[in-house]
């Protein structure tokens, strides 16, 4: 009983010391299932994350852009919620987006709501391909990437050499 007890107990140490091992990803693949892929051969627009939901901007804030500074990049634009905004080059200026399908998944739209209700400088509106508002800059279609987790985050500068941070 006593060598049945140990072996057990040997597993779980082992067990615990594999997962303490694991980075966070691995733990969500783990406890969650593996996420839906949407990368895709040849693409501009991969993304490993989840599909992601795209923040709609209702709170009434008239600043819904400020920005944000790497010690690199240098200055860029973020959204209400400290997230990192970017364009994408097959957009056209001032014309509804075109990103759609996995594109959409890894880059959801900077959604505006029912009415922009802002007075920023630059900024407008355009439509997204699920008909709602999205917000643009200068013209250009605002949207978040999928993989960036949390404020500060800008791993999808260059990604397919199409998508680019907002520069102010």
């Amino acid at each position: 009983m006593k060598k049945e007890m140990w072996g057990a107990l040997l597993i779980v140490v082992l067990v615990v010391g594999v997962i303490g091992y694991m980075n966070k990803h691995a733990i969500k693949v783990m406890l969650m299932g593996s996420p839906t892929p949407t990368t895709q051969s040849g693409s501009d627009y991969s993304s490993t994350a989840s599909p992601a939901t795209s923040p709609t901007d209702t709170a009434g804030s008239k600043n819904v852009l400020t920005t944000s500074t790497d010690p690199k990049k240098g200055a860029y634009l973020v959204s209400s919620t400290g997230m990192t905004l970017y364009t994408y080059d097959k957009d056209s200026q001032g014309k509804p987006s075109v990103c759609a399908g996995g594109c959409a998944q890894a880059w959801p739209a900077y959604k505006a709501g029912t009415t922009a209700g802002t007075e920023q400088a630059n900024l407008t509106t355009t439509t997204s391909t699920d008909g709602s508002l999205q917000y643009a800059y200068k013209g250009w279609n605002l949207y978040y990437y999928a993989n960036d987790e949390k404020p500060g985050d800008i791993t999808g500068d260059g990604v397919g050499g199409v998508w680019h941070l907002v520069k102010p």
